[in-house]
């Protein structure tokens, strides 16, 4: 038995019960729930204060702004066009996100029901394509779209995110898949059905929430996607939201009240599609979305 065994015998039953009813009291545990909101809400309330002073007042050390203004969101929005920065991730975060919703809902349904010679080694390699550090990747995506004359364009920021988040997704859906009887699927067969029709009439409907779940997690990631679209677009033309704030930040110096601004309306959609459609991300991922 090892010294900290011993000493733990030593302790008497009653005061280790009495630490572990206390640690699971419910004041240990609304301390931890409220710190936990606390360490997520103030940086974004830090932030949101910053947003409304002005670029010079950010250097005054108050940390209330004492003449809240709009200035910044002003110049963010009309000044520097960035409301086109903001179209752009709409239209690259819905893009991908229906492009990898066509591709590993079936992909994950054929991983999950069919059995091939060297399945479990093309599913691995699936996965596979993951680990790569993304940055390790940037110089041959760099020189495929420069070769596609893709640079500085909407599609060549889409082709990146369908390619960093489709793996993760078939992961998710084979899982959900596989979470759902087989036996539903041969019943539909006994029926009549084809493989196709089982699937359509009966794999996918019970699989919605899975689907919904995967949906608003590609939309989220791609929402806050930053290094590939940085290197393939300097163009405003083309360019996300979540690469445009970074244009507040100069060599020399840093636009803070602007960034903050540009921050605060980066971060507002992924909050409605987190509120609005909480229920579905839940219910997605407890319904067998992450479960093997």
């Amino acid at each position: 038995m090892s010294s900290t065994d011993e000493t733990y015998e030593r302790i008497s039953y009653d005061k280790r019960q009495g630490f572990w009813d206390f640690i699971e009291s419910p004041i240990v545990i609304h301390f931890v729930l409220a710190l936990a909101v606390l360490t997520v809400i103030v940086p974004i309330f830090w932030e949101v204060l910053t947003s409304l002073k002005t670029n010079e007042a950010v250097y005054n050390l108050n940390y209330f702004p004492r003449d809240p203004t709009l200035s910044s969101y002003y110049q963010v929005l009309i000044g520097e066009s960035y409301w086109k920065a903001v179209l752009n991730s709409v239209i690259i975060s819905t893009s991908t996100t229906v492009a990898v919703i066509i591709l590993a809902v079936p992909a994950g349904y054929a991983f999950s029901r069919y059995r091939f010679r060297g399945d479990n080694i093309l599913f691995i390699g699936v996965l596979f394509s993951r680990l790569f550090p993304p940055i390790g990747l940037i110089v041959p995506y760099y020189q495929i779209m420069s070769w596609l004359d893709l640079l500085n364009s909407l599609p060549g920021i889409i082709i990146a995110q369908i390619y960093l988040w489709l793996p993760l997704m078939i992961y998710i859906m084979r899982n959900f898949f596989m979470s759902i009887p087989q036996d539903l699927d041969e019943s539909a067969r006994v029926d009549g059905c084809t493989q196709l029709q089982a699937f359509r009439k009966i794999g996918l409907p019970l699989a919605l929430p899975g689907v919904a779940a995967c949906a608003i997690l590609t939309f989220l990631y791609s929402w806050r996607e930053f290094l590939f679209s940085l290197i393939v677009t300097t163009d405003l033309g083309s360019m996300p939201i979540s690469v445009a704030v970074y244009q507040f930040v100069g060599d020399v110096s840093v636009q803070w009240a602007s960034l903050a601004a540009a921050s605060v309306i980066a971060i507002i959609p992924t909050i409605l599609v987190v509120v609005f459609f909480q229920r579905y991300i839940v219910s997605g991922l407890t319904a067998g979305a992450l479960k093997e």
